[in-house]
């Protein structure tokens, strides 16, 4: 046998020992999936968690040689959702659809633990958001918007999907990092109701994810004036990030990804996640999250998972305690 074999096979014996020793329990069921796959969306048809569970699904039931079988279950910022699966026993046959909104919930004081009631799996995508106004907004740059605030503190406007929405955060964190900056919220029932608001000039600007303000800015009846990724983006390379434009550090996205019931076998954790990660590597996903104007971000294990959601919750604490948001 050739050496250079025989060492590569010793190698990946022992990468086998090593975590068979780390995960003893790790032997998938061999009749596992024995059923569809039930997959919770917490939201509403037609929206973008929707349509990428959709998407995300379909090569996941390609993958696994089962069906997938999607399930809207909207309300209550997101916790109608989960509910409906935890209020169950575990069936390692059931997944639900997080963002970035069930964080929120769980930095507030109210019967939600993110991290104790459900079992992480992966992240799948990041959503930039944009600062923009209208066209006809005499606000040119972000600078302008910033010193018009200040100027004028608590009387500028400014539209979210919420209370306490990614898009209400992304701004909460603007102003953490520019103290002294006040505006006032006004909430609506979702990203495109505060684009239209912004469209009918009934508020002065947004951080909206950027999806559902992209068309509009691409058409001319929006201006963009920064983004909140660290990096420019592809869509919009001449608009600089938030701390390109004057606000020191800012990064924010909206993330969307995947968990199972919190007494799911750690098996069948892992491998959701290497089919999950197998399904978001795939053209027609990879096409999907782009017309979204997402960004694929699939996290490396359900481990690093949980550990990007705990620095978020410390974070999100502290603005949640702030606004005095209760949920």
């Amino acid at each position: 046998m050739n050496e250079s074999i025989r060492r590569r096979g010793a190698l990946q014996w022992l990468a086998a020992a090593g975590l068979a020793t780390q995960f003893p329990a790790m032997a998938q069921p061999a009749n596992w999936p024995s059923k569809p796959l039930r997959w919770i969306v917490p939201y509403p048809a037609g929206g973008t968690p929707d349509s990428t569970s959709r998407s995300v699904g379909e090569q996941v039931a390609r993958i696994l040689g089962t069906s997938v079988v999607v399930e809207n279950r909207p309300g209550g910022s997101g916790l109608i959702g989960v509910r409906a699966m935890t209020a169950q026993p575990a069936d390692n046959h059931t997944l639900v659809y997080l963002s970035s909104g069930h964080v929120t919930l769980a930095a507030m004081p109210a019967p939600f633990d993110l991290l104790r009631e459900v079992r992480l799996v992966t992240r799948i995508s990041n959503s930039p958001f944009v600062l923009a106004v209208n066209a006809e907004s005499p606000y040119q740059t972000a600078g302008d918007l910033v010193k018009a605030i200040q100027a004028r503190p608590g009387t500028l406007t400014f539209g979210t999907a919420g209370q306490g929405s990614p898009a209400h955060m992304a701004v909460e964190y603007m102003t953490e990092a520019l103290p002294g900056l006040s505006a006032t919220h006004i909430p609506y029932k979702g990203a495109v109701e505060s684009a239209n608001a912004l469209l009918g000039k009934q508020i002065d600007f947004t951080i909206s994810v950027l999806g559902a303000l992209l068309p509009n800015i691409q058409g001319g009846k929006l201006r963009a004036l920064a983004v909140t990724t660290p990096a420019r983006l592809p869509a919009l390379p001449n608009v600089p990030t938030l701390a390109e434009a004057g606000v020191p550090g800012y990064q924010y996205s909206a993330w969307g990804g995947m968990a199972m019931h919190k007494d799911t076998l750690d098996a069948i954790v892992q491998r959701m996640h290497q089919v999950l990660a197998e399904a978001c590597a795939t053209e027609a996903v990879r096409a999907h999250v782009q017309r979204n104007a997402a960004i694929m971000d699939v996290t490396d294990s359900p481990r690093a998972f949980v550990a990007a959601v705990e620095k978020e919750i410390v974070n999100e604490r502290r603005v949640v305690k702030r606004l005095g948001l209760t949920g």
